[in-house]
């Protein structure tokens, strides 16, 4: 039972137009998914010199290849309890903060099990953040728009 001083969220994101507000929330949600995406392709670009550069087999590296996608699987698995917990927006934020600082970080790895290292760290933040943008982004975003419809659909008259 709703008390008379009581807003409905879900209603009142629904019942307006997109906000400048939200717009900013979409390009932050889509710039840290495909930091996600960039982050995969930029490791298949560099492993070929690295490995030439540490003199190390392809056998070898599978590991540090690897250990960034060990990290994801956790950290997307890690992250929603989390979220629940403390917020979404605090774990996104930590999220990313972790996968930026440790992607940085990676190109001072000077052996291939300290980047192993540093790409796991890296995959647990790229984790934790590719599910509490999608599911920030659909809070925040009125249910008609929340398809591939959301910069074309006009607003319904209530």
């Amino acid at each position: 039972m709703k008390s008379a001083d009581s807003v409905d969220i879900k209603a009142f994101i629904d019942a307006r137009k997109v906000s400048p507000y939200q717009w900013l929330v979409l390009v932050l949600c889509f710039l840290i998914v495909m930091m996600d995406g960039l982050d995969t392709a930029v490791m298949g670009f560099v492993a070929p010199v690295v490995m030439h550069d540490w003199s190390v087999s392809r056998t070898a590296f599978g590991p540090v290849m690897s250990a960034a996608m060990v990290g994801l699987a956790i950290g997307a698995l890690a992250a929603g309890p989390i979220a629940d917990r403390i917020g979404r927006k605090k774990v996104l934020i930590a999220s990313v903060l972790c996968f930026g600082f440790f992607s940085l970080i990676c190109a001072f790895a000077e052996t291939p099990l300290q980047l192993v290292a540093l790409r796991f760290l890296t995959g647990l933040g790229l984790g934790a953040a590719m599910p509490n943008s999608t599911t920030l982004l659909s809070e925040y975003v009125p249910s008609r728009n929340r398809s591939l419809r959301f910069i074309t659909s006009p607003v319904a008259d209530a």
